[in-house]
């Protein structure tokens, strides 16, 4: 029996060599490759102002406050996501308000959105689900009218595109991450795309607990007594070991994403035309990273569970986030069937850069036999 995974964490001699070489070099914590990684992943996003994180949630963070958010403000977003891209809502005390999403899609809807901004509401997430673009230009133009800024969560859809740019390129903010299983694997990161010099500014100085470099030392090495920290700020600067480890994938991340993009369209046609497997369709003029592959089946549970026993490591891919008790538990969830429907009828199938012809075949006539 094959056994297949639903995600591979990418490795090559190269990175081991930049490992080894920053180990050596001491400079582990600050040096050269952070400010490298930000340049190379502003040529490769075509974005201006790119500030590292220690990880996607700090930069969902940095974005929500940089927004202004505040506790008491209302944020709008989508219960189907990881925590990691909520669970900086609730820790700011501010209020996640739960948006559905279209009809047979993991995308928010636009009319559903737009139904939700009341005077309280500061920001949004537009989290591209799972690589698939969401309607990005019709939120961002929603929000622009009501003066509400807007964070694209790009976390697993790095080099997705919609009306051809880049995911990212349309909100006040953009995120990324670059956890051991995504695009790029630098064991733990994320970044924050800024669209103004001033946001990214405040972003370098709130990622290094609010201090500006500059000026906080004298010539001498020695802390300047007179330098004030007037804005506190956090511990969240990606160290130079995990941005060089980025750094050195940034030649060939493209080659991994067309692999998956290849892959995805080689299940498509499989699936295309089945009475009970669909494959989630992604948004007209919108080119997916297919972290995963979607489907969705009313028999989701049958399917999943001999997915599972063949060796296929598929999965469900995330819960419900208003289900948890760290939300609000005033804000109902009997508004979102169509969340709902999809969080009972969804499979993420394996389909990324470490898979196979024979893997895709393996995949695809397992789930035929099953449905």
């Amino acid at each position: 029996m094959k056994s297949i995974s639903l995600f591979s964490v990418f490795n090559s001699p190269q990175m081991e060599d930049i490992a080894i070489e920053v180990l050596r070099s001491g400079r582990i914590a600050g040096g050269g490759y952070v400010s490298q990684f930000e340049a190379g992943l502003g040529r490769l996003l075509d974005a201006e102002h790119v500030v590292t994180t220690v990880d996607m949630t700090s930069g969902i963070h940095l974005a929500l406050y940089l927004s202004g958010v505040r506790a008491g403000d209302e944020v709008i977003t989508t219960p189907f996501a990881c925590l990691a891209t909520n669970s900086p809502i609730a820790a700011m005390g501010a209020t996640a308000v739960w948006a559905d999403v279209s009809p047979d899609s993991v995308c928010i809807d636009p009319k559903a959105f737009l139904a939700l901004i009341t005077p309280k509401t500061k920001a949004a997430i537009l989290y591209h689900v799972a690589g698939y673009p969401g309607p990005v230009a019709e939120i961002a133009n929603i929000c622009r009218e009501h003066g509400i800024a807007l964070i694209e969560d790009c976390d697993n859809a790095l080099l997705a595109t919609y009306a051809g740019k880049n995911v990212g390129s349309w909100g006040d903010f953009a995120v990324y991450s670059f956890y051991p299983n995504r695009q790029i694997n630098t064991t733990e990161g994320g970044a924050l795309v800024c669209r103004s010099a001033e946001s990214a500014a405040d972003a370098r100085r709130l990622r290094r607990l609010g201090i500006n470099l500059s000026q906080f030392r004298r010539s001498d090495g020695e802390i300047n007594p007179a330098e004030d920290v007037a804005e506190a700020g956090w511990a969240y600067t990606m160290n130079n070991l995990c941005a060089a480890l980025g750094f050195i994938q940034l030649s060939d991340v493209e080659t991994r994403v067309a692999m998956a993009r290849r892959h995805a369209a080689y299940l498509e046609k499989r699936f295309q035309g089945h009475a009970s497997i669909k494959s989630i369709k992604p948004l007209d003029q919108s080119v997916p990273a297919y972290w995963v592959y979607l489907i969705s089946t009313p028999q989701r549970n049958q399917l999943l569970a001999r997915l599972k026993s063949e060796g296929i490591a598929a999965s469900i891919l995330h819960n419900l986030n208003n289900t948890y008790s760290c939300f609000d538990p005033h804000i109902s969830s009997s508004n979102l069937p169509n969340s709902t429907a999809l969080q009972e009828t969804i499979i993420a199938l394996p389909c990324g850069w470490w898979l196979d012809d024979t893997d895709l075949k393996y995949i695809a006539d397992i789930v035929l036999a099953a449905a």
